[in-house]
């Protein structure tokens, strides 16, 4: 079951990715979302428990989108690789 996360202005950011599980300890130590956007550069949020407010039929966080993004602007993962087209041939002739 995918679980939509919504900031405390009820706005939906997106759903949840994945879970990080401390075993040792029974805790939970991270939440990574998927964000609704499209875009080429895909920017997955990673949010702590402590940001959590309720978890029911939506996960609901205690903190704003524009915060979330604040915390999460160097954790940019890019979905395409941008490459030379003079290099593509290159390696397909060698």
């Amino acid at each position: 079951m995918v679980k939509k996360v919504l900031d405390d202005n009820a706005n939906e950011i997106g759903k949840i990715q994945d879970i990080d599980i401390n075993l040792k300890e029974n805790t939970i130590s991270e939440i990574t979302i998927n964000p609704n956007e499209l875009s080429l550069r895909k920017v997955n949020f990673k949010i702590t428990p402590e940001m959590v407010s309720e978890v029911g039929d939506y996960l609901l966080l205690n903190i704003s989108k524009s915060e979330i993004s604040k915390d999460n602007e160097s954790k940019e993962v890019p979905d395409v690789e941008v490459v030379n087209p003079s290099e593509l041939e290159e390696r397909n002739t060698s």
